[in-house]
């Protein structure tokens, strides 16, 4: 990882999860990483298991140029490879 905002996110993450696959939605405190949200989202799986956003930053949705909610993750990517 390069950008800071993604090592002290990820750091956080860290430290949240204790060595499980990933924390309990209940344990991630947004007051905690306030300089992070716009630039963070949380995936969730569709009816087709698909990974979609169910959330996404303003500064996210502005450099995609649109409302990520409900967008496929994948397909940020599908075009450009």
């Amino acid at each position: 990882m390069k950008e800071k905002g993604s090592i002290a996110l990820f750091q956080y993450w860290n430290q949240l999860r204790d060595g499980r696959l990933a924390p309990k939605r209940s344990e991630v405190e947004p007051a905690d990483i306030k300089s992070l949200l716009a630039d963070t989202f949380i995936l969730e799986r569709d009816t087709r298991g698909e990974a979609v956003f169910r959330l996404a930053g303003t500064r996210l949705c502005a450099y995609y140029g649109r409302e990520l909610k409900g967008f496929s993750f994948p397909s940020l990517w599908r075009e450009k490879d």
